[in-house]
């Protein structure tokens, strides 16, 4: 007579190994979804419209916005902003904390990055308050305080002035202007468009243009640990100039 074994309980713990053993051999063949990649896009709090307006620390308008959007999807991935203070937006982008960086120029940044190709335009100007007495040329605001924003480089006005121009700090260019038309300063530095949307959202603020700075071409600063996007990027950027999706994107806020 054949006698019969009965298998004794296998130990609790070893029923534990052999589950964790299985569950890491089927997470080395599983096909699960990875994570999204991303386009991690600096939002400058520094900003105003019509580049950028922000709510609890997220982009909700503007150009860059817009810009970054319509950047990622065409790349492929999901566009992630981060709000970063000027000071920090370059070397975000440098050490690859960040991705891009748009509506720049080389000699805004001090940073080791890669550049896009310029493909937006702006002018720097002078603006200046209700009562501010007009100006001719830029020597004459040599000894004045201009309003100015905390992070900003003025290379252009340094030259011409052969000194650091005396500034008056503010965290953003909206404030910069609010400032202005309040008469904390009797003349600010700013953009064309920054100042046309300001005082089409402030009619009685009477805030005018004295003085053309410089026009710029500006394009993105991307950074080195992207750099195999730099040549997609620059083809994206072509063809929303031939389908006109740009020109479309900056009519928006024109």
């Amino acid at each position: 007579m054949m006698q019969e074994y009965k298998k004794s309980p296998r130990p609790s713990w070893a029923r534990w190994h052999l589950l964790a053993l299985t569950l890491t051999l089927l997470a080395w063949v599983c096909p699960c979804p990875a994570e999204p990649a991303v386009l991690r896009i600096v939002a400058p709090t520094s900003q105003s419209m019509p580049m950028l307006r922000m709510a609890e620390q997220r982009p909700v308008a503007g150009l860059l916005k817009d810009l970054g959007e319509v950047f990622a999807r065409q790349l492929g991935l999901s566009p992630v902003f981060l709000p970063l203070p000027s000071k920090r937006a370059a070397l975000a982008v440098e050490s690859g904390a960040a991705d891009l960086l748009c509506y720049a120029k080389p000699e805004w940044l001090e940073a080791d990055v890669l550049w896009t190709q310029l493909f937006l335009s702006g002018t720097g100007i002078i603006a200046a308050g209700p009562d501010s007495p007009a100006v001719s040329q830029l020597q004459d605001l040599r000894d004045e305080p201009l309003g100015t924003v905390l992070g900003y480089r003025y290379p252009a006005i340094d030259q011409v002035l052969a000194r650091p121009i005396a500034r008056e700090d503010v965290a953003d260019a909206e404030t910069n202007l609010r400032r202005l038309a309040l008469g904390r300063v009797r003349y600010a530095v700013t953009d064309r468009a920054a100042l046309a949307h300001y005082v089409k959202s402030h009619p009685t603020s009477n805030l005018r243009e004295v003085l053309e700075v410089e026009p710029y071409r500006l394009g993105c600063a991307l950074s080195p640990a992207k750099a195999d996007l730099l040549q997609p990027l620059n083809r994206v950027i072509d063809r929303m100039r031939v389908d006109g999706t740009l020109e479309k994107l900056l009519n928006r806020y024109r």
